[in-house]
């Protein structure tokens, strides 16, 4: 059995936990991206509409549309990770707006667009990933939820962390943080063996960088939550950073959520969930991901799964199926 209980108790407010922070982080996140970093009197602190992307208050990017395509896949495919599958979600996210907040694809970091368009062009899905240092994003952390939410044990989230990193980041650096950032997910807390990856948690606020470099990201959103005691401090302490804040808050609230979950005064706050768009899908969605974790659970499952896309109308396509 995974991290969770199959009891639909408090253990899946972990899982949710995760999906949620994530999400949360995202869209209060959103309307700071590219801006400065800001000072503690002028933080951030509600849903925002507006922003470099002009969204309406609550809706998340390009984080948790990844997220969600990823999740369908692993659904579709039975907590297995089939790069061909997973890079046609992607695509058609890209492509047909599918996971969107806004029915359209906006915000696509270039690594993740030059891999899917080379997934397009017939490569060989597991090579389609950017290697060199030019692929050392945050675009596989910003993502990473469902993967460890899903596994079996914390091997297999490790597996999967990898495999989903490789098909657009294919570079040693962001595998190394892929790999610290899954197991200390899975954990729900800050490994000793990844101690030298982290900033010291006295570092002074101002030499926090919060930049789209994948050292960056991780560091930014390990020394939110270490200087910081709920989940709503922690993820609008990491957006205030400015600069990649979306991500930051996805990244930082993905920690967050693991650790302080979806109940109790440190949790989630309402206000959080309730002003987040599709606040109730990705809850639901969460459980179903903590559900494969229960490994009986995936076998003698019917072999067609309906898509999980937030729209009722979204289907598997020809172009998904014969990716």
């Amino acid at each position: 059995m995974g991290i969770f209980e199959n009891d639909g108790g408090l253990h899946y407010g972990q899982g949710a936990g995760m999906l949620m922070g994530l999400a949360v982080g995202d869209a209060l996140g959103a309307y700071l991206e590219f801006e400065e970093a800001r000072e503690p009197e002028k933080y951030l602190r509600e849903y925002q509409a507006g922003g470099p992307h002009n969204l309406p208050a609550g809706c998340w990017t390009d984080d948790t549309s990844m997220a969600l395509a990823m999740a369908d896949s692993l659904l579709m495919q039975r907590g297995k990770l089939d790069p061909k599958n997973m890079l046609a979600c992607w695509r058609d996210w890209f492509r047909n707006g599918a996971y969107s907040s806004t029915d359209t694809c906006f915000d696509i970091g270039m690594t993740c667009q030059q891999a899917i368009q080379r997934f397009e062009k017939g490569v060989d899905p597991e090579e389609c990933g950017t290697t060199g240092k030019w692929a050392s994003g945050n675009g596989a952390l910003m993502r990473m939820a469902p993967a460890v939410i899903s596994a079996y044990q914390v091997e297999e989230a490790v597996e999967l962390a990898i495999g989903q990193t490789k098909l657009t980041h294919n570079n040693p650096e962001v595998l190394m943080y892929s790999e610290a950032f899954a197991k200390e997910l899975w954990h729900g807390k800050p490994l000793p063996e990844y101690d030298h990856l982290r900033l010291p948690k006295d570092t002074p606020r101002q030499n926090v960088m919060s930049g789209g470099y994948v050292k960056e990201s991780y560091q930014c959103a390990w020394w939110c939550v270490q200087n910081t005691d709920s989940f709503e401090e922690a993820v609008v302490t990491a957006v205030n950073r400015g600069h990649d804040a979306d991500t930051s808050g996805a990244i930082t609230g993905q920690l967050a959520g693991r650790i302080y979950g979806i109940d109790g005064d440190k949790a989630i706050p309402d206000w959080m969930y309730e002003g987040l768009y599709a606040h109730q899908h990705l809850y639901d969605l969460a459980c179903q991901l903590c559900d494969l974790s229960i490994k009986a659970s995936r076998e003698g499952w019917g072999a067609y799964f309906p898509r999980i896309g937030i729209h009722d109308t979204v289907r598997p396509s020809s172009q998904q199926e014969n990716g």
